[in-house]
């Protein structure tokens, strides 16, 4: 299973095994983030606890034994020695017999939350990468305003001192400049706070990751109908997975109160050997085989209400695994929509980026020979600027689409990390 290629003694065999062990800034960002992320280090340590669960619940099952010892005086003189050991063995215990089975749940429901939390990993991992690369391209796209403002302020400032144009044109171009520098001054503060991230993914500090190959392919999903995806999510989700088995542990605690009504049959071995030292010294040695019964007859109405409460849990966890289900069908019916819709609004936004240079350029050569003024030009760069800006969210929209796309039909997997790693560049 994923669990045991993901454990940290196998962190780097799994990398190397996967010729890996030298990949990529994604590959390298999650191998730190297995080795340092706490969320994965509380997860397994869950995972561990659950997998003793079943152990104790056979216990119920399993023979007991005991060892008892005392030493007594009496008024008389006589002291008195002795020992006694006992086994028992349950012969029929319905409620021992289905929190036993109820453990085994408990147990596997403990895998499945362990396998979701290295799902989940995967996907902060590229979330917190891809907004690093978000907030660097907010910042280079703030830079490159900064500077073409700062050469249309010197532009028109010149054009002014020559009488070209008012001053009117000179304060617009200064505002603009204005904002842009305070735009570029939030965009640092913003790419300094997404490295924070990975640094609390990883444990280690960042100030520098890799680009996405422009040639990155946006493509849309095969086969575009819903239902196949749909068909796989439901059979695969890990949440979905968590919900069938919690509730299958409530049926068996449901299981487990009703049968507190039911007797108790076990079966015991006792050996005593118990010694009278005084007047009447002598030896007491005897073995005792006892088959017992016990029937719980009334109980303040504890029996009663545990059972209750088990049946309304159980009923509030099948409400609880219906609304995963519809959750799960939204999800994958919406991220599929998303990924198709975002292919082509992808392209259409590359598209806006080559109509907005083709409007800048006749705005700019209009307001070369007076017939539009400062304040067109300048509106056409920003439309510039926010088209360019557009298109890479929009790419970086996709890719965590697909990512989110992937774990909720429940096939992320660190492939699809060292998929994406290879298009990634210096």
């Amino acid at each position: 299973m994923l669990k045991r290629l993901l454990l940290p003694t196998l962190v780097s065999s799994a990398l190397t095994v996967s010729g890996l062990a030298s990949a990529g800034p994604l590959a390298d960002l999650y191998r730190l983030a297995l080795e340092n992320d706490p969320q994965l280090r509380q997860a397994e340590a869950e995972f561990m606890a659950g997998q003793e669960a079943p152990i104790q619940g056979r216990a119920a099952l399993l023979p007991r034994a005991s060892l008892n010892a005392s030493t007594s005086d009496t008024s008389g003189g006589d002291h008195t020695t002795g020992y006694s050991v006992s086994l028992e063995q349950p012969v029929f215990d319905a409620a021992s017999y289905y929190n036993f089975k109820r453990t085994e749940l408990m147990a596997e429901n403990a895998s499945i939350v362990f396998d979701q939390a290295q799902q989940q990993l995967i996907l902060r991992s590229v979330s917190v990468y891809l907004d690093v690369l978000r907030a660097r391209s907010t910042l280079e796209n703030a830079q490159a305003q900064e500077r073409a403002l700062q050469r249309r302020l010197d532009q028109v400032n010149a054009q002014f001192e020559v009488g070209l144009i008012a001053i009117t044109d000179v304060q617009e171009a200064q505002a603009a400049y204005d904002l842009a520098v305070v735009v570029r001054i939030d965009a640092e503060g913003d790419l300094e706070n997404s490295y924070e991230a990975l640094e609390r993914l990883t444990g280690q500090p960042f100030n520098q990751v890799a680009y996405l190959n422009p040639e990155y392919p946006i493509v849309g999903i095969q086969p575009a109908e819903p239902q196949p995806w749909l068909e796989k999510a439901l059979q695969d989700n890990l949440g979905l997975r968590i919900a069938d088995t919690q509730l299958e542990m409530a049926r068996r605690n449901v299981q487990s109160k009703r049968s507190d009504h039911l007797p108790t049959v076990s079966v015991g071995l006792t050996h005593r050997n118990n010694r009278i030292h005084g007047a009447g010294t002598g030896w007491n040695d005897n073995n005792t085989v006892a088959l017992s019964m016990n029937l719980p007859l009334y109980a303040g109405g504890s029996i009663d209400s545990s059972q209750r409460q088990a049946e309304h849990e159980q009923i509030a966890t099948t409400h609880l695994r219906e609304d995963t289900r519809r959750a799960v069908t939204e999800g994958t019916r919406s991220l599929l929509r998303t990924l198709q819709t975002s292919v082509q609004s992808v392209r259409a936004r590359q598209q806006s980026i080559v109509s907005r240079e083709t409007a800048l350029r006749a705005t700019e050569e209009g307001f070369n020979v007076g017939t539009r003024n400062v304040v067109d030009v300048l509106q056409a760069e920003q439309n510039l600027f926010e088209a360019r800006l557009a298109y890479e969210n929009a790419r970086l929209d996709h890719i965590n689409a697909l990512f989110q796309f992937k774990q909720t039909i429940g096939t992320l997997n660190p492939d699809d990390i060292y998929a994406l790693d290879e298009w990634l560049i210096d």
